[in-house]
């Protein structure tokens, strides 16, 4: 078989291992908005918030202001816009000069089809690292199930992050370092963390260093890895310095007090966090903690089963979310960071706990959507 030939073989046994997780997700979450309609159409949900949250649906929370960027570019969105990084609505805005498409339906298909996507691609991970079948399928699962993964059916960036992260690392393990430097380019443009991929790729960069041949060509693409997630988000702060006058704006907006916040000592904001949980107070904000706990554990088990690479991107990414003032979007980046879902594969390799794990979270998966499509819970 030529190598194109099993290239797409590959490629068609990921995606079938991915269609029927999509497919089961999908139906979840698109079902779940419909009831939130029903709720708020009966009058069960009467408030303001509820109602708009069930109307806007997939189009809600974060998805509304990049599909705003789409239609109409930063300029007339705003400067809190420019938080939001543009590799999604770019690809949604290209994507709706297809006629009969408008850039809130071209922005949802943009972001399913990457959903689809990562979801192969975990399965090729997986397969090339473990060479363990019921793992690679089991995978696809653990991502489309996972409690925030809502998102991956929302007007969300976390599809596009997942699939450039994943293919940056399946390039990285496989010694194809310039492509790796591209997929990172991607993410950098992606989400203000795909930058944290540069970490997993100088540690795979400095793999076998020691046996290079030391050429030109081959140091390039090394440095190409390490480099291509800072590039990539070094170009929309070159755009933005250009069009706003400022390099830092878009990070401004991200840490103003009405957004993320500034930086805050994660002991402290998880301490408090625990104590709210436990006095009944803000159980809303306070059930992050337990996630701040569970990502922890996460975090151990992918340093103890997966290469060292996989363990320094998870806990780059943990670190980073726990210095947030508040840890409302943690679940959001425990899904887009994929080694923790590498985790939880991990941890259901027997059967039962396998079908326990995805049904609790499943489970999940629908009170979160819920509790979003209502209002209640900020994505």
């Amino acid at each position: 078989m030529t190598r194109t030939g099993s290239w797409l073989r590959e490629a068609g046994e990921s995606l079938a291992a991915a269609a029927l997780p999509f497919a089961v997700s999908r139906v979840i979450v698109i079902g779940v908005m419909f009831v939130a309609r029903f709720l708020v159409s009966d009058h069960r949900l009467t408030s303001r918030t509820a109602a708009a949250a069930a109307r806007a649906g997939l189009l809600g929370w974060d998805a509304h202001w990049y599909a705003l960027i789409a239609r109409v570019g930063y300029g007339r969105a705003g400067h809190a816009s420019l938080r939001f990084f543009p590799l999604l609505p770019l690809a949604a805005r290209g994507l709706a000069t297809v006629p009969g498409l408008d850039a809130g339906t071209a922005l949802l298909v943009v972001a399913n089809v990457g959903a689809l996507a990562a979801m192969a691609l975990i399965h090729r991970l997986v397969l090339l690292e473990t060479h363990n079948d019921p793992a690679a399928r089991r995978a696809p699962w653990c991502l489309a199930l996972f409690p925030a993964a809502f998102v991956l059916v929302m007007g969300y960036a976390e599809s596009l992050l997942l699939v450039a992260a994943l293919a940056a690392f399946l390039c990285l393990r496989t010694d194809r370092f310039a492509w790796a430097g591209l997929f990172g380019v991607f993410a950098g443009a992606c989400r203000p963390v795909g930058l944290l991929l540069a970490l997993p790729a100088l540690i795979e960069g400095l793999r076998g260093s020691r046996r290079l041949s030391r050429s030109a060509r081959e140091l390039a693409a090394r440095a190409a890895a390490v480099l291509g997630p800072p590039a990539g988000t070094a170009a929309y702060l070159v755009w933005s310095k250009a069009h706003d006058g400022s390099y830092l704006l878009p990070f401004r907006e991200q840490l103003s007090s009405a957004n993320r916040g500034g930086v805050a000592n994660p002991l402290t904001t998880i301490a408090n966090d625990l104590s709210d949980l436990v006095h009944g107070t803000h159980l809303g904000t306070a059930q992050h903690a337990l996630w701040a706990v569970v990502l922890a554990i996460l975090a151990i088990v992918v340093w103890r089963n997966w290469p060292a690479s996989y363990g320094a991107y998870a806990t780059a990414t943990l670190v980073v979310a726990l210095t947030a003032p508040n840890l409302t979007s943690l679940e959001r980046y425990g899904l887009g960071c994929f080694p923790f879902v590498l985790a939880i594969t991990t941890l259901t390799e027997r059967r039962a706990l396998k079908w326990a794990a995805l049904s609790l979270s499943g489970a999940l998966l629908a009170t979160y959507a819920l509790l979003t499509f209502t209002g209640v819970y900020v994505p």
